[in-house]
Protein backbone atom coordinates (compact mmCIF):
# COMPACT_ATOMS: atom_id res chain seq x y z
CA UNK A 1 0.00 0.00 0.00
CA UNK A 2 0.84 3.48 -0.64
CA UNK A 3 1.71 6.07 2.07
CA UNK A 4 -0.50 8.24 0.18
CA UNK A 5 -3.57 7.69 -1.98
CA UNK A 6 -3.44 7.79 -5.62
CA UNK A 7 -5.66 7.31 -8.69
CA UNK A 8 -5.13 3.93 -9.86
CA UNK A 9 -8.22 2.83 -11.14
CA UNK A 10 -10.81 4.18 -13.74
CA UNK A 11 -14.43 2.79 -13.37
CA UNK A 12 -17.36 3.00 -15.69
CA UNK A 13 -20.69 2.66 -15.42
CA UNK A 14 -24.16 3.60 -15.81
CA UNK A 15 -24.04 6.80 -14.17
CA UNK A 16 -20.45 6.72 -12.96
CA UNK A 17 -17.42 8.16 -15.49
CA UNK A 18 -14.29 8.74 -13.57
CA UNK A 19 -12.37 9.85 -16.93
CA UNK A 20 -14.59 13.57 -15.76
CA UNK A 21 -11.93 13.99 -13.31
CA UNK A 22 -9.21 14.50 -15.75
CA UNK A 23 -10.16 18.32 -16.16
CA UNK A 24 -10.59 19.21 -12.46
CA UNK A 25 -8.59 21.90 -10.41
CA UNK A 26 -9.27 21.52 -6.69
CA UNK A 27 -8.44 24.19 -4.34
CA UNK A 28 -6.43 24.04 -0.67
CA UNK A 29 -9.87 23.47 1.25
CA UNK A 30 -11.93 21.65 -1.31
CA UNK A 31 -14.27 19.34 1.00
CA UNK A 32 -14.65 15.75 -0.73
CA UNK A 33 -18.32 13.85 0.44
CA UNK A 34 -17.16 10.39 -0.12
CA UNK A 35 -19.99 7.24 0.53
CA UNK A 36 -21.42 4.54 -0.41
CA UNK A 37 -25.11 5.15 -2.32
CA UNK A 38 -27.60 5.53 0.54
CA UNK A 39 -25.49 6.31 3.40
CA UNK A 40 -26.01 9.80 3.68
CA UNK A 41 -24.92 11.54 1.54
CA UNK A 42 -27.13 14.13 1.35
CA UNK A 43 -27.14 14.36 4.92
CA UNK A 44 -23.90 15.30 4.72
CA UNK A 45 -24.23 17.58 1.62
CA UNK A 46 -26.96 19.59 3.95
CA UNK A 47 -24.80 19.54 6.99
CA UNK A 48 -21.84 20.92 4.66
CA UNK A 49 -23.86 23.62 3.70
CA UNK A 50 -24.84 25.09 7.08
CA UNK A 51 -21.18 24.90 7.68
CA UNK A 52 -19.97 26.82 5.08
CA UNK A 53 -22.41 29.07 4.92
CA UNK A 54 -23.10 29.13 8.50
CA UNK A 55 -26.61 29.57 8.31
CA UNK A 56 -29.72 27.92 8.20
CA UNK A 57 -31.31 30.48 5.77
CA UNK A 58 -28.61 29.75 3.28
CA UNK A 59 -31.44 29.40 0.37
CA UNK A 60 -29.24 26.73 -1.49
CA UNK A 61 -30.21 23.49 -2.86
CA UNK A 62 -27.19 21.27 -1.05
CA UNK A 63 -27.73 19.02 -3.88
CA UNK A 64 -27.30 21.69 -6.70
CA UNK A 65 -24.28 23.30 -5.50
CA UNK A 66 -22.34 20.04 -4.33
CA UNK A 67 -21.92 18.65 -7.62
CA UNK A 68 -21.28 14.25 -8.64
CA UNK A 69 -18.35 15.37 -10.50
CA UNK A 70 -18.06 11.54 -11.70
CA UNK A 71 -21.23 11.43 -12.36
CA UNK A 72 -22.88 11.62 -16.41
CA UNK A 73 -26.02 13.40 -15.57
CA UNK A 74 -24.47 16.66 -17.19
CA UNK A 75 -21.64 17.50 -19.33
CA UNK A 76 -18.43 17.43 -17.23
CA UNK A 77 -17.93 21.05 -18.79
CA UNK A 78 -21.24 22.58 -17.16
CA UNK A 79 -20.47 20.71 -13.69
CA UNK A 80 -16.58 22.38 -13.98
CA UNK A 81 -18.16 25.94 -14.83
CA UNK A 82 -20.50 25.62 -11.77
CA UNK A 83 -17.74 24.95 -9.55
CA UNK A 84 -14.98 27.12 -11.25
CA UNK A 85 -17.29 30.06 -10.17
CA UNK A 86 -18.40 29.14 -7.13
CA UNK A 87 -16.99 31.96 -4.57
CA UNK A 88 -17.65 29.82 -1.45
CA UNK A 89 -15.96 26.62 0.00
CA UNK A 90 -16.82 23.91 -2.15
CA UNK A 91 -17.87 20.64 -1.28
CA UNK A 92 -18.71 17.81 -3.92
CA UNK A 93 -19.64 14.97 -3.51
CA UNK A 94 -18.80 11.34 -5.22
CA UNK A 95 -19.34 7.47 -4.92
CA UNK A 96 -16.65 6.19 -5.95
CA UNK A 97 -13.54 4.53 -4.69
CA UNK A 98 -10.56 6.40 -2.84
CA UNK A 99 -8.80 4.79 -5.81
CA UNK A 100 -10.70 6.28 -8.62
CA UNK A 101 -10.77 9.89 -7.12
CA UNK A 102 -8.08 12.35 -7.21
CA UNK A 103 -6.35 13.09 -3.77
CA UNK A 104 -5.13 16.19 -2.40
CA UNK A 105 -3.33 15.86 1.35
CA UNK A 106 -4.43 19.27 1.97
CA UNK A 107 -8.29 19.32 1.01
CA UNK A 108 -10.18 17.27 3.41
CA UNK A 109 -12.55 13.83 3.02
CA UNK A 110 -15.27 13.27 4.50
CA UNK A 111 -16.13 9.68 4.50
CA UNK A 112 -19.90 8.26 5.56
CA UNK A 113 -20.43 4.64 5.85
CA UNK A 114 -23.32 2.86 6.99
CA UNK A 115 -24.33 -0.80 7.94
CA UNK A 116 -24.93 -2.25 4.70
CA UNK A 117 -27.72 -4.64 5.49
CA UNK A 118 -29.30 -1.28 5.92
CA UNK A 119 -27.73 0.50 2.91
CA UNK A 120 -29.38 -2.47 0.90
CA UNK A 121 -33.22 -1.99 2.22
CA UNK A 122 -32.65 1.52 1.93
CA UNK A 123 -31.53 0.90 -1.99
CA UNK A 124 -35.07 -1.02 -2.74
CA UNK A 125 -37.13 2.74 -1.73
CA UNK A 126 -34.69 4.36 -3.60
CA UNK A 127 -34.84 1.67 -6.82
CA UNK A 128 -39.01 1.99 -6.32
CA UNK A 129 -38.55 5.96 -6.08
CA UNK A 130 -37.17 6.45 -9.18
CA UNK A 131 -38.28 7.05 -12.85
CA UNK A 132 -35.68 6.21 -14.97
CA UNK A 133 -35.85 2.28 -14.96
CA UNK A 134 -32.18 2.11 -16.00
CA UNK A 135 -31.24 3.63 -12.62
CA UNK A 136 -33.90 1.69 -11.24
CA UNK A 137 -32.49 -2.01 -12.32
CA UNK A 138 -28.84 -0.99 -10.34
CA UNK A 139 -30.49 -1.97 -7.50
CA UNK A 140 -31.43 -5.74 -6.92
CA UNK A 141 -34.90 -6.53 -7.27
CA UNK A 142 -37.40 -10.18 -7.40
CA UNK A 143 -37.27 -12.57 -5.14
CA UNK A 144 -33.59 -13.39 -4.86
CA UNK A 145 -32.83 -9.51 -4.19
CA UNK A 146 -31.29 -9.93 -1.58
CA UNK A 147 -29.27 -13.19 -2.17
CA UNK A 148 -28.13 -11.48 -5.79
CA UNK A 149 -27.04 -8.40 -3.82
CA UNK A 150 -25.23 -10.65 -1.40
CA UNK A 151 -22.96 -12.79 -3.95
CA UNK A 152 -22.88 -10.85 -7.24
CA UNK A 153 -19.01 -10.19 -7.95
CA UNK A 154 -17.81 -6.07 -9.43
CA UNK A 155 -16.72 -7.13 -12.90
CA UNK A 156 -13.24 -4.85 -12.58
CA UNK A 157 -12.97 -1.19 -13.65
CA UNK A 158 -17.24 -1.04 -13.43
CA UNK A 159 -19.67 0.31 -10.75
CA UNK A 160 -22.96 1.69 -9.69
CA UNK A 161 -24.37 -1.91 -9.64
CA UNK A 162 -25.22 -1.86 -5.87
CA UNK A 163 -24.08 -5.00 -4.56
CA UNK A 164 -22.33 -6.48 -1.02
CA UNK A 165 -19.01 -6.72 -2.97
CA UNK A 166 -19.26 -3.14 -4.50
CA UNK A 167 -19.89 -1.62 -0.67
CA UNK A 168 -16.72 -3.49 0.83
CA UNK A 169 -14.64 -2.57 -2.06
CA UNK A 170 -15.47 1.18 -1.71
CA UNK A 171 -14.85 0.98 2.01
CA UNK A 172 -11.86 -1.55 1.86
CA UNK A 173 -10.15 1.22 -0.59
CA UNK A 174 -11.15 4.11 2.32
CA UNK A 175 -10.40 2.42 5.37
CA UNK A 176 -6.57 1.37 4.51
CA UNK A 177 -6.22 5.31 4.97
CA UNK A 178 -8.26 6.21 7.70
CA UNK A 179 -4.88 7.40 9.86
CA UNK A 180 -4.80 10.23 7.39
CA UNK A 181 -5.27 13.96 9.16
CA UNK A 182 -7.22 14.88 6.05
CA UNK A 183 -9.36 11.39 5.85
CA UNK A 184 -12.53 11.70 8.11
CA UNK A 185 -14.49 8.70 8.75
CA UNK A 186 -18.30 9.23 10.37
CA UNK A 187 -20.65 6.47 11.06
CA UNK A 188 -24.28 6.76 9.43
CA UNK A 189 -25.02 5.09 13.41
CA UNK A 190 -23.47 7.63 14.73
CA UNK A 191 -25.06 10.42 13.04
CA UNK A 192 -28.52 9.54 13.59
CA UNK A 193 -27.87 9.06 17.82
CA UNK A 194 -25.76 11.93 18.40
CA UNK A 195 -26.29 14.49 15.28
CA UNK A 196 -25.50 16.98 17.54
CA UNK A 197 -21.87 15.50 18.10
CA UNK A 198 -21.41 14.32 14.78
CA UNK A 199 -21.80 18.19 13.29
CA UNK A 200 -19.44 19.01 16.25
CA UNK A 201 -17.11 16.81 14.96
CA UNK A 202 -17.76 17.96 11.37
CA UNK A 203 -17.27 21.26 12.29
CA UNK A 204 -14.07 20.60 14.06
CA UNK A 205 -12.61 18.86 11.04
CA UNK A 206 -13.69 21.24 8.68
CA UNK A 207 -12.00 23.81 10.73
CA UNK A 208 -14.38 26.26 11.36
CA UNK A 209 -16.13 27.81 14.57
CA UNK A 210 -19.71 28.09 15.60
CA UNK A 211 -20.65 28.66 19.36
CA UNK A 212 -22.78 26.03 20.83
CA UNK A 213 -25.95 27.33 20.23
CA UNK A 214 -25.23 27.95 16.54
CA UNK A 215 -23.94 24.27 15.82
CA UNK A 216 -27.14 23.08 17.82
CA UNK A 217 -29.30 24.68 15.64
CA UNK A 218 -27.89 23.48 12.34
CA UNK A 219 -28.37 20.02 13.81
CA UNK A 220 -32.12 20.59 14.21
CA UNK A 221 -32.10 21.52 10.91
CA UNK A 222 -30.01 18.77 9.64
CA UNK A 223 -32.70 16.10 11.62
CA UNK A 224 -33.64 13.41 9.20
CA UNK A 225 -37.47 14.81 9.90
CA UNK A 226 -36.45 18.46 9.14
CA UNK A 227 -34.82 17.24 5.92
CA UNK A 228 -38.00 15.07 4.95
CA UNK A 229 -40.52 18.29 5.65
CA UNK A 230 -38.39 20.10 2.79
CA UNK A 231 -37.84 17.82 0.23
CA UNK A 232 -37.42 19.95 -2.44
CA UNK A 233 -34.85 21.49 -0.89
CA UNK A 234 -32.87 18.63 0.04
CA UNK A 235 -33.63 15.84 -2.16
CA UNK A 236 -31.03 15.63 -5.00
CA UNK A 237 -32.34 16.02 -8.64
CA UNK A 238 -35.26 17.84 -6.84
CA UNK A 239 -37.59 19.19 -9.82
CA UNK A 240 -35.63 17.08 -12.26
CA UNK A 241 -38.60 14.76 -12.68
CA UNK A 242 -36.24 11.96 -11.36
CA UNK A 243 -38.26 10.84 -8.32
CA UNK A 244 -42.15 9.60 -8.61
CA UNK A 245 -41.90 11.77 -5.12
CA UNK A 246 -39.70 13.63 -3.53
CA UNK A 247 -40.66 12.99 0.05
CA UNK A 248 -40.53 9.38 -0.33
CA UNK A 249 -36.85 9.99 -1.13
CA UNK A 250 -36.62 10.26 2.45
CA UNK A 251 -37.90 6.73 3.67
CA UNK A 252 -37.17 6.24 7.31
CA UNK A 253 -33.55 6.64 7.48
CA UNK A 254 -33.49 4.13 10.73
CA UNK A 255 -31.06 2.25 11.59
CA UNK A 256 -31.34 -1.81 12.36
CA UNK A 257 -34.05 -1.55 9.73
CA UNK A 258 -33.14 -4.93 8.80
CA UNK A 259 -34.34 -6.54 11.70
CA UNK A 260 -36.79 -8.59 11.57
CA UNK A 261 -36.89 -8.69 7.83
CA UNK A 262 -34.02 -10.67 7.28
CA UNK A 263 -34.28 -14.36 8.36
CA UNK A 264 -31.41 -16.34 11.03
CA UNK A 265 -30.36 -18.12 7.74
CA UNK A 266 -29.75 -14.77 5.38
CA UNK A 267 -28.08 -13.11 8.31
CA UNK A 268 -25.87 -15.95 9.12
CA UNK A 269 -24.62 -16.18 5.05
CA UNK A 270 -24.18 -11.88 5.54
CA UNK A 271 -21.79 -12.60 8.12
CA UNK A 272 -19.71 -15.34 6.32
CA UNK A 273 -19.66 -13.11 3.26
CA UNK A 274 -19.14 -9.93 5.20
CA UNK A 275 -16.06 -11.07 7.00
CA UNK A 276 -14.96 -12.72 3.70
CA UNK A 277 -14.70 -9.34 2.28
CA UNK A 278 -13.35 -6.94 4.62
CA UNK A 279 -10.58 -7.21 7.34
CA UNK A 280 -12.15 -7.52 11.21
CA UNK A 281 -11.94 -4.29 12.33
CA UNK A 282 -13.71 -3.06 9.57
CA UNK A 283 -16.43 -5.39 9.91
CA UNK A 284 -16.34 -4.45 13.72
CA UNK A 285 -16.47 -0.61 12.91
CA UNK A 286 -19.74 -1.07 10.07
CA UNK A 287 -21.95 -3.33 11.91
CA UNK A 288 -21.75 -1.68 15.38
CA UNK A 289 -24.82 -0.95 17.22
CA UNK A 290 -24.51 1.96 18.55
Amino acid sequence: MSDLPQKTESYLGTITDTSRWQNFRHRPDDIFICTPPKCGTTWTQAICAMLVFGRIDHGQQPGLISPWIDANFAPIEAYLTQIDQQTHRRFIKTHTPLDGIPYYPECTYLVVCRDPRDAYFSGLNHRDNLNDPTLAALFPSGQDSFHDWLYTVQEAGTWDQQTLDSFAHFVRSYWQYRDLPNLHLFHYTDMRHDLLKAVTSMADVLGVEYDANTLNNFANAASFESMKNRPAQFAPESGTGMWKAEAKFFASGSVRQWEGQLSDRELALFNTRINNLLPPDAVNWLLKKA
